[in-house]
């Protein structure tokens, strides 16, 4: 076992045992600001000009004055047609989660337009956190930029909402190099629910990649819950693996008697 193997390890016991302490400590939730004041770039043009939540200009080709009787594939598909309308629009929702889905819409139309990066910005702006919307979106933007999205989910305040952001950066990582990633997990991200998942979501794409070398990360775990889940994730890895090698090797042998 290499010396990095080894120092991850020692940090990931070291951060388990350390959750068992803070599991009876509630964890402090930031303080947010109230995003009703903030401005946000629309997205229309290179010549679009922030937009205030308080004060947003009334969209054209509107239907209706409320979007309550719509689908948000409706609303999906009419900012397609025209963006900053969309945008303006959803800025005036009043709050709830109808207003929360709409902007999270735009923020992922953003996404798959080709600016990730821009889009986490937005939906971290807007405190776009339920259902996942800010973490999905910044795995888009690591699949994109890993360094970029890594750097900036890095310094964000510690909390739960880093954790699940640093959780989504690990996991894509972890496909090109799950050992950088593993020491990132246990160096970068604070104990809990998010780091083991984060952990054993590593050595499955490790095991994928380099099943013995897993094996042996896995092999100096001490008797615990979360070893017993990281050898049961071998065995799954393990086994997927054979049945994927026989029915290889079954559709070969069917192909040459042909």
């Amino acid at each position: 076992m290499s010396k990095t193997e080894k120092l991850i390890v020692a940090f990931l016991l070291a951060n388990i045992a350390l959750a068992g302490a803070l599991h009876f400590f509630p964890p402090v939730k930031p303080a947010v600001a109230d995003a009703k004041s903030e401005s946000v770039y629309i997205p229309a043009s290179p010549h679009s000009e922030a937009v205030s939540n308080n004060s947003v200009s009334t969209p054209i080709a509107l239907p209706s004055d409320t979007l309550s009787d719509y689908s948000l594939e409706q609303f999906r598909q009419w900012a397609r047609r025209d963006p900053k309308a969309a945008w303006d629009r959803a800025l005036k929702e009043p709050d709830g989660d109808r207003r929360v889905e709409m902007l999270g819409e735009l923020c992922f139309q953003m996404a798959e337009d080709g600016d990730p990066a821009r889009a986490v910005t937005l939906a971290d702006n807007l405190h776009l956190t339920d259902h996942g919307t800010l973490a999905n979106l910044e795995q888009q933007w690591a699949q994109k930029d890993l360094p970029a999205a890594r750097e900036w989910a890095v310094v964000k305040p510690d909390g739960d909402e880093k954790n699940e952001l640093l959780k989504r950066v690990a996991y894509v990582w972890a496909s090109a190099d799950p050992e950088n990633a593993a020491r990132f997990v246990v160096e970068k991200m604070s104990p809990g629910h998010a780091q083991t998942e984060a952990a054993i979501s590593v050595l499955h794409q490790w095991a994928l990649r380099d099943f013995e070398g897993a094996k042996a990360w896995v092999e100096l775990f001490p008797d615990s819950a979360i070893r017993e889940r990281a050898i049961n994730e071998l065995a799954g890895v393990r086994e997927y693996s054979l049945a994927t090698a026989s029915q290889e090797a079954s559709q070969g042998k069917s192909s040459r008697t042909q």
